[in-house]
């Protein structure tokens, strides 16, 4: 079976604090659960917008149900801190990325 990706899009849910930024936001289960999903060569890349109107990330999933149901388990989602969408993506150009620096 040929690999397929999905992209995610998180934006700000009902229960993001207003008024609080990113670092401040209750996210640890988020960053765990994102780390676990790393570990297990599910997701493929994931971060936030340096605009600050959310994140995005690209999974490897068997299905559109399935890479719902992952990115649905998401404690930031389950807990209403973020929305989310996912779309699956048909890959034309591979490529290398690599982590962004911090300043």
């Amino acid at each position: 079976m040929k690999t397929q990706y999905f992209v995610f899009l998180h934006r700000p849910g009902p229960n993001w604090l207003k008024e609080k930024p990113v670092h401040e936001q209750p996210l640890e289960g988020h960053f765990q659960y994102m780390a676990q999903l790393s570990g297990s060569k599910i997701l493929v890349l994931g971060g936030g917008f340096l605009d600050h109107s959310g994140a995005m990330g690209v999974l490897k999933a068997g299905s559109l149900d399935e890479a719902e149901t992952l990115v649905a388990e998401d404690p930031a989602v389950c807990d209403g801190i973020v929305k989310t969408s996912v779309h699956p993506w048909f890959v034309t150009v591979g490529g290398t990325i690599e982590q962004s620096a911090i300043s």
